[in-house]
């Protein structure tokens, strides 16, 4: 799990470090243009590269990262996109040979991306508007120091300096892969700075663990309020999925239309009418529901996952006190923040309902409280029917086995973009029940 730092935050940590212990400007320009030289070394080498110069120190760094290339004979010209205004870009652009100056943008292999740094402000020019339009259909490879410029240059690889930035996550689409270079800063000063959002990893996923001994009547009994005599298959997906992600049982509770779901499913308990709600781990209410659905979920006293039509149950008032887990894709999501009055930020709705917000899309968002946890998905074969109820019944075996809302969101997310990406790899496009064999195999 790696700290994500909101840009205008890693510029005021830089001008207090600096203040702090004196730092040379010049000293971590240098030092910025070395470790990008580094990073880029392997194909940099033997290839004839642009670099995009702009006003600020961002474009520094590139007139430094020039200087150095061209002292090892490398092939490499500058393009400046605007004239210097910072003292350190005035002074580096003065070493930099009229000759090595170009005209145009077309003819090199490598282009790197030196004009806007993390000091970017809006709006964006018309004129570099057009140039950043104009590279990005090159086919070139393309790199960007620090952020993407105006985090519209689309790059292969971002070298991005000191933190990752929020901003370049949430636009991944135009970072690339991103590696990230520490030109001078103290390491624990760095370390120290706090901040609430974070960006998740494959790396961080956990499940819970059971022992040689362990049974159905210890691993978990999951309650489901879902399914409908229209959208029977949701209630069948999330209890499937639940299954594969561990849970020893799962009940459904229904009506008498979706009774015979049990023929369809046999693993599955069907329960009619009320039920004992202190007989079960935990509840997931939502998936399928339609025209059944009520709001007895606020009855339940333990941990919850709240998906799809469970959501439209919900009220201005509600108060979830942090046992919930929503699972909203981003039209629900939408939806639910226009009725209960809040502007469609997911720290704002889980504030307002005490609950943990899952906002699904192709970049994941996880809210508890102020803190903010992404993953990075970017895989359109999730984008299927169903996928959905198997992250409601995945999130739903994990708390029924013990973990925390916020570890059960965690963790559920992760599990679900990992079984999606092994499913595509093995399958190409595929549908639920192929990605719920997946679950089962890497939980």
């Amino acid at each position: 799990m790696k700290k994500l730092y909101k840009a205008r935050r890693v510029n005021d940590f830089d001008r207090a470090m600096r203040a702090k212990y004196s730092l040379s400007s010049l000293d971590l320009i240098a030092n910025a243009a070395r470790g990008a030289l580094e990073m880029m070394r392997d194909r940099l080498q033997g290839r004839k590269t642009l670099i995009l110069v702009g006003s600020g120190n961002n474009g520094a760094d590139g007139i430094n990262l020039f200087l150095l290339m061209q002292k090892e004979g490398m092939d490499v010209c500058i393009y400046y996109a605007s004239e210097g205004k910072s003292e350190e870009n005035r002074s580096l652009r003065a070493l930099v040979p009229p000759i090595s100056v170009s005209s145009t943008l077309c003819g090199y292999d490598v282009i790197v991306d030196a004009i806007y740094g993390a000091s970017f402000h809006p709006p964006l020019s018309d004129d570099v508007r057009s140039l950043l339009d104009e590279v990005n259909s090159l086919s070139a490879f393309r790199a960007a120091l620090d952020v993407p410029s105006a985090y519209y240059f689309k790059a292969d690889l971002t070298i991005t300096f000191t933190m990752l930035k929020e901003e370049e996550v949430l636009s991944a689409h135009n970072a690339g892969r991103i590696v990230l270079f520490n030109p001078g800063f103290p390491d624990d000063e760095i370390e120290s700075y706090a901040e609430d959002s974070c960006l998740l990893e494959d790396e961080d996923y956990f499940a819970p663990s059971f022992s040689d001994v362990d049974y159905k009547n210890t691993r978990g009994h999951l309650l489901m309020k879902a399914g409908s005599p229209s959208y029977k298959g949701a209630a069948i997906l999330s209890a499937k999925a639940a299954f594969h992600a561990g849970c020893g049982l799962v009940t459904l509770n229904a009506d008498r239309g979706v009774r015979d779901m049990v023929y369809s499913y046999p693993p599955l308990i069907i329960r009619e009418g009320n039920v004992d709600y202190t007989s079960y781990s935990a509840l997931l209410a939502g998936p399928g529901w339609g025209e059944c659905g009520n709001r007895s979920f606020l009855g339940f006293k333990g941990n919850m996952v709240l998906d799809a039509d469970a959501l439209a149950m919900i009220e201005k008032g509600d108060d979830f006190e942090y046992r919930a887990v929503l699972t909203p894709h981003v039209g629900e999501f939408r939806r639910l923040s226009r009725r209960l009055g809040i502007g469609e930020d997911a720290v704002a709705l889980s504030k307002a309902l005490r609950a943990v917000v899952v906002k699904k899309s192709n970049i994941v968002e996880i809210a508890y409280s102020s803190a903010r946890y992404f993953y990075v998905g970017d895989n359109p074969s999730l984008g299927v029917a169903g996928s959905g109820d198997v992250l409601a019944g995945i999130i739903g075996a994990f708390l029924a086995s013990g973990l925390s809302p916020l570890e059960a969101a965690i963790n559920g997310v992760i599990l679900h973009q990992m079984s999606g990406r092994k499913a595509h790899e093995r399958l190409g496009y595929y549908d639920s029940l192929d990605l719920i064999e997946e679950v089962g195999r890497l939980r």
